[in-house]
């Protein structure tokens, strides 16, 4: 889908995904979870303690980023895991992706094998 809408956050699931819910059409809404296009972060389970610190830091962050509002989500296109969307989020008028990348709580991701976490 093209265009942006406006989320309301409902929750945030970890460094990249949070669920939202969006008016898509005026009277028209979805509750989805949102996972932020191009990047990713460490996983809240994942396989060494250095990797879950990593992941929680990276959702506070994500949290904080979001609190800042509004939240736009744009450039909105299927998962490959049903129930979730990907798309590119600006809150407060900053690209969440970029500033979790600029400072090191998320890597570029364009699909595909994702590298490992942990040394």
């Amino acid at each position: 889908m093209t265009g942006a809408w406006l989320a309301v956050i409902l929750a945030v699931n970890d460094g990249d995904t949070f669920r939202a819910r969006l008016e898509v059409w005026p009277g028209v809404e979805v509750t989805t979870a949102v996972r932020i296009a191009g990047i990713d972060t460490p996983e809240i389970k994942g396989k060494c303690a250095s990797e879950r610190e990593r992941a929680i830091l990276a959702r506070e962050r994500l949290r904080a980023l979001l609190a800042l509002g509004p939240v736009e989500v744009r450039e909105v296109t299927l998962d490959k895991y049903a129930g979730r969307v990907d798309a590119f989020v600006v809150a407060g008028g900053r690209p969440v992706g970029e500033v979790l990348v600029q400072e090191g709580l998320a890597r570029p991701y364009s699909g595909g094998a994702r590298a490992g976490w942990c040394p």
